[in-house]
């Protein structure tokens, strides 16, 4: 309902801050009403004039609004180019500078995170999930490297960031979402300054291990999916 007077604003103002701000009320609203409960914890250790790419687990639709909102920031998100394709979302996410990433071409998928680093560079931070979709038990899926290799060509720290409670409200399926709590743990920026590959090995392992750390099990996921290509 929100999308109509934003993208109508945007077009009057050509200003993404519209976009933003009905677009992130829109959420806290939805998030009231549907009794969703949040406690987000470890904020204080972000500058907030430092652009970062955030990597979160993914096991829910849930988990990108959430981030959204809660992260305290105007973000765009690195996803896979069918969300694009959605009709509410497809001119919003451009307008608040998303890139899609098309995983079925390497070069195209390439192309799209020079995009992203870019505009990182500007200011721009990022969300991306390097599971590359939903976990099906909550458990996390083996990390994909193209978050990585973005954060270090935009030369930005990456924050591992732990979402729990989204997989018990709104599983893959059905499609639908209970009352409850979630909790959010921001955990300290971890630096990608080092160009080595094998430091970009130990990138991986050290964002793992820390959105680990404030899950309440770890391990491998129980199922994957063939989305997770």
């Amino acid at each position: 309902i929100l999308s109509i007077p934003a993208f109508s604003l945007y077009l009057l103002t050509r200003d993404p801050r519209v976009i933003f701000r009905l677009s992130q009320f829109g959420c806290r609203l939805g998030f009231k009403v549907g009794g969703v409960r949040v406690e987000v914890r470890g904020l204080e250790k972000l500058d907030p004039s430092q652009p970062y790419v955030f990597a979160a687990n993914h096991a829910s639709n849930l988990d990108p609004p959430l981030l959204f909102v809660f992260l305290q920031r105007d973000v765009g998100f690195l996803a896979k180019k069918e969300i694009f394709r959605l009709p509410v979302f497809y001119p919003g996410l451009y307008w608040m500078e998303s890139t899609p990433i098309d995983r079925a071409h390497r070069e195209l998928a390439i192309a799209g995170l020079h995009a992203a680093a870019r505009l990182i560079r500007r200011g721009r931070s990022y969300i991306a999930f390097p599971e590359g979709t939903r976990s099906r038990d909550g458990r996390l899926l083996p990390f994909k490297k193209g978050t990585f290799h973005l954060a270090r060509e935009a030369g930005v720290p990456i924050v591992p960031v732990t979402i729990c409670g989204t997989h018990e409200l709104m599983p893959r399926s059905p499609f639908c979402a209970r009352p409850g709590e979630v909790i959010i743990t921001v955990h300290s920026p971890l630096t990608t300054s080092d160009t080595s590959s094998f430091s970009l090995d130990t990138l991986v392992k050290s964002t793992r291990s820390s959105i680990e750390s404030a899950l309440p099990f770890a391990g491998p996921a129980l199922t994957s999916s063939p989305e997770n290509i």
